[in-house]
């Protein structure tokens, strides 16, 4: 070999290398632990109002119930996208889930200047649910309900989503209630596969490659660590909400929940108002002028449907 010629050696290996990593989910953190395993994913339909009279100009509403997963703001986005750019109120019941998941959520809300309300929807004829439902064909919209408060919450990681609102409202009916934050640790070991050359001697790395992941464990904090708390600090004060949340959340078992008295959400910035979830689908906001914003004529094109 020529002198002054770098000599090349290439080389190929596979090692196993037992590294272990420590990764963070912050959720579930549902009303209680039984209620998040029993609620369905959080799902979203547009639903337009059954109140008697209200036609030709009837209020819509997002209908956002279940439980949040990780997938949960993906389904926000699409629904959305083919609203293009209608601004519908979002009304809220669930226990709870995901925090990451829950600010996503909050600030696509805030982004598209939404409004957010705790309640649930009482469906008339077709349900979510159903498939190939023709119960209320001829009636200008596929799923008509009335939106009300009584026995409807917005539990855990829920009031996050609730804060991303413009105008947020809860009302004397509801249930606004907060509690520690859940993190899982989960302990994973992974194996690589490296390539490497020698060049004069020494060793240089190729390329590295994961080849397997194996979960080694995993162990469950009720404790807000610093990250998680910054994090909710930064999100709150984005979204114009005292900080004293974060408190109560603290100081509140995971296994029990904190009603938040509705005074005590107008102080805190929670709220902007007292009313109820039933101010946002009345016929009422139908007659102003202009008529608010997600209050919808009726055309015949849509009583064919």
């Amino acid at each position: 070999m020529a002198k002054g010629f770098s000599r090349l050696l290439f080389l190929a290996a596979s090692l196993a290398l037992g590294i272990y990593l420590f990764t963070t989910v912050s959720g579930p953190a549902g009303a209680a632990p039984a209620a998040m395993q029993d609620a369905a994913p959080m799902r979203f339909v547009v639903v337009r109002s059954n109140e008697p009279g209200c036609e030709p100009v009837c209020a819509e509403w997002i209908s956002a119930e279940g439980a949040i997963s990780a997938k949960t703001p993906g389904e926000l986005k699409n629904l959305l996208k083919k609203l293009g750019g209608r601004k519908l109120p979002v009304v809220l019941f669930s226990p709870g889930g995901d925090v990451d998941a829950a600010i996503a959520l909050g600030r696509m809300i805030r982004q598209n200047k939404l409004d957010t309300a705790v309640g649930a929807t009482r469906f008339i004829g077709c349900q979510p649910a159903d498939k190939d439902c023709t119960a209320n064909d001829g009636k200008g919209a596929h799923l008509l309900g009335t939106a009300y408060a009584n026995g409807a919450f917005c539990n855990s990681a829920c009031p996050l989503v609730l804060a991303g609102g413009v105008h947020r409202q809860v009302g004397q009916w509801a249930f606004l209630g907060v509690h520690q934050i859940t993190t899982t640790f989960t302990k994973t070991q992974l194996t690589y596969r490296t390539k490497y050359r020698v060049v004069n001697g020494k060793k240089r790395i190729t390329e590295k490659k994961v080849v397997a992941r194996k979960n080694v464990g995993n162990y469950t904090t009720y404790e807000m660590n610093k990250a998680v708390e910054r994090k909710l600090t930064a999100y709150l004060k984005e979204m114009g909400v005292d900080q004293s949340i974060i408190e109560i959340m603290k100081t509140t078992p995971a296994t029990d929940i904190r009603q938040i008295a509705l005074f005590d959400l107008l102080q805190t910035k929670l709220v902007t108002s007292l009313d109820g979830v039933d101010v946002l689908a009345s016929s009422k906001i139908c007659t102003t002028i202009p008529a608010a914003a997600n209050c919808r004529l009726f055309t015949v094109a849509d009583l064919k449907q």
